[in-house]
């Protein structure tokens, strides 16, 4: 069958939600495949820069280990938040201190534990910037 005139394949263009609304996942649960749950949101990181949101960061569990997922690799849904990873390999991902300043060597090392590459998004982002370089902050700073 034939598109109507006018009308397009294109798939929609999503949305990210804006800072102020990434601010309220803060303490939401994450759940991963299987509907696992891989932890509780603790803080959004920005870029230093743009302020644009870039790692949601996840407290694992009671002794309070937090790690970085991208932003745009988590979708909220039903009063909770989804991202399309298993638990170990969350767990496996690089420690940090969820309050703390990211750097562009620190961003890379999460870059690379998420599969994104060099020229690639966020680590494309910050490529230029020296490796000990704030390149993120916690949102509420």
């Amino acid at each position: 069958m034939a598109e109507p005139s006018g009308s397009s394949t294109k798939a929609p263009e999503l949305k990210l939600p804006s800072p102020a609304e990434a601010q309220e996942w803060i303490g939401r649960p994450i759940d991963g495949i299987g509907g696992r749950t891989l932890g509780r949101v603790a803080e959004i990181h920005v870029d230093a820069e743009s302020g644009d949101p870039q790692w949601v960061v996840v407290r694992l569990g009671p002794i309070a280990r937090h790690t970085a997922i991208p932003f745009e690799h988590v979708a909220p849904g039903a009063g909770r938040l989804w991202a399309a990873y298993e638990r170990d390999w969350v767990r496996e991902a690089p420690r940090l201190a969820p309050d703390g300043a990211l750097t562009v060597a620190q961003e890379i090392e999460l870059c690379l534990h998420w599969g994104i590459r060099e020229g690639r998004g966020r680590a494309a982002q910050v490529a230029e910037r020296g490796d000990d370089e704030v390149s993120a902050v916690p949102a509420g700073n």
